[in-house]
């Protein structure tokens, strides 16, 4: 058995994911310009979730080997948090991965236009094999919840889901988090934008 086995009959769930991440993206597109003011502060708001990461990469990046540092933050965070917690565990219940698209269809569309130097070259990469890496692992997360529901082979799901895990999720999470801490180097580092949410002026004090 091979990942190519396994997701076979699955990207119709593949593209329902796809689908609710652009229609949310597109949604806060059309909330920003019927109310723009509103929706630039609903943006940061929902960004302000991330100060606490945001701001230990922004200390990690002064360090010594600092790029190093913030990818392995950032492939951490996002492997834990959004590929196994929200993905993977979350998908025993079916509903959270969709959540989780919509929620970050919805912050990526509002945090763009809210911070518009995050519009760049990177971004592109970094959302498509961080997205990609998180719908893989929800759908070994549904297979298992879908086991458990229906009295199915629970030890399969969870062997299926371990193989999408090691040979997609996790090498697509690298990928993109090397990605975004190149995202952060050159926004933060080379063209000098200011850090969101005070956290420069904080870090000077």
């Amino acid at each position: 058995m091979n990942v190519l086995d396994i997701l076979s009959g699955q990207w119709t769930l593949l593209l329902a994911f796809i689908v609710i991440f652009i229609s949310a993206f597109l949604t806060g597109e059309i909330v920003c310009r019927i109310k723009q003011e509103k929706a630039l502060k609903w943006g940061e708001k929902l960004d302000k979730g991330r100060k606490v990461h945001i701001k230990l990469i922004y200390n990690n990046m002064k360090k010594s080997y600092g790029i190093f540092r913030v990818i392995l933050i950032i492939f951490a965070t996002n492997l834990i948090g959004g590929a196994l917690f929200w993905s993977s565990i979350g998908g025993t219940l079916i509903i959270f991965p969709f959540l989780h698209y919509i929620i970050i269809g919805f912050l990526v569309s509002l945090t763009l236009k809210t911070y518009p130097e995050r519009m760049n070259w990177l971004t592109i990469p970094n959302l498509f094999f961080e997205v990609a890496a998180f719908m893989f692992a929800a759908i070994g997360g549904i297979k298992i919840g879908l086991s458990i529901f229906t009295r199915g082979d629970i030890y399969l799901a969870i062997r299926e889901w371990s193989m999408l895990f090691i040979v997609i999720v996790i090498p697509l999470q690298l990928i993109a988090a090397i990605f975004e801490g190149f995202l952060f180097r050159k926004i933060h580092i080379i063209e000098k934008h200011p850090w969101p949410h005070g956290i420069s002026e904080e870090g000077n004090e």
